[in-house]
């Protein structure tokens, strides 16, 4: 398999994403080593530092509010940035991106979001092998070991985290068709979401994360985010009140 050098990778995911508007905002969300911003490990993610600087920010809007519910909005934030250009690069351009928690240094804004991820090994073509090879380094080697960390600094469970990921893994995807049309590596990506374990007998945590019941689109599980004092449902909410009292939909800024 031909591998890319990291910087490659990240050059020509950019030039793919900024091609459409539609995918535009998938660009910058992983960097080089050669990207000259300050990195930190995965081990100061939601460390004490780090969460006085999300919960600083929450802080200033309310005076006071559930940690969980930021905490999952944290999350959010995160899977927006990190996602969106390895799914464009496994559909689109053929490739893994190498994101094993411990290849990668995370770009940290001075209010807590990441700004972007910064990878450190070589991308591979994944022509031919089937999605469950293609994903089980993100799934398995950054997914897995990230919410475990998270979910013993926070009160968040792993449900809800792994619900987070579920649900921006569909909906990038759905982008991605929007932008590019339909395609077998479109489709396989998909169908992990519709299948409940691994070909080697381990759970899958992304399977039935979104459900379309009636045509509408539903999370299985709650981000938490209606906990805030404000009361903002996000568009995909599995809480009856939010279908009965629709609040205006939207990230948390």
């Amino acid at each position: 398999m031909t591998a890319i050098p990291p910087a490659a990778i990240c050059r020509a995911i950019d030039d793919l994403a900024t091609g459409h508007e539609g995918t535009a905002s998938f660009a910058g969300g992983l960097v080089g080593p050669d990207d000259a911003r300050l990195t930190v490990p995965a081990t100061a993610l939601l460390d004490a530092r780090h969460l006085a600087l999300v919960n600083a920010r929450f802080a200033r809007r309310f005076d006071q509010f559930d940690a969980r519910a930021t905490h999952s909005i944290w999350m959010k934030w995160y899977l927006n940035v990190m996602l969106p250009p390895v799914l464009l690069a496994d559909v689109c351009l053929r490739r893994s991106v190498a994101v094993g928690l411990d290849e990668v240094r995370f770009i940290v804004a001075e209010d807590g979001r990441v700004d972007a991820n910064q990878i450190r090994g070589e991308s591979l073509d994944t022509e031919g092998l089937d999605p469950f090879a293609r994903f089980q380094s993100l799934v398995f080697d950054h997914l897995t070991p990230l919410i475990d960390l998270l979910a013993v600094r926070t009160d968040v469970t792993r449900r809800v985290y792994w619900s987070n990921v579920g649900n921006t893994y569909e909906a990038m995807l759905r982008r991605i068709e929007a932008v590019a049309g339909p395609s077998r590596r479109l489709a396989e990506a998909q169908e992990l979401l519709a299948t409940p374990r691994w070909p080697d007998g381990r759970t899958n945590p992304l399977a039935d994360a979104v459900g379309y019941p009636g045509g509408l689109r539903l999370r299985r599980i709650c981000c938490l985010q209606y906990l805030l004092p404000d009361r903002r449902f996000c568009s995909a909410c599995p809480v009856p009140e939010a279908r009965v009292h629709p609040h205006p939909a939207g990230r948390c800024n």
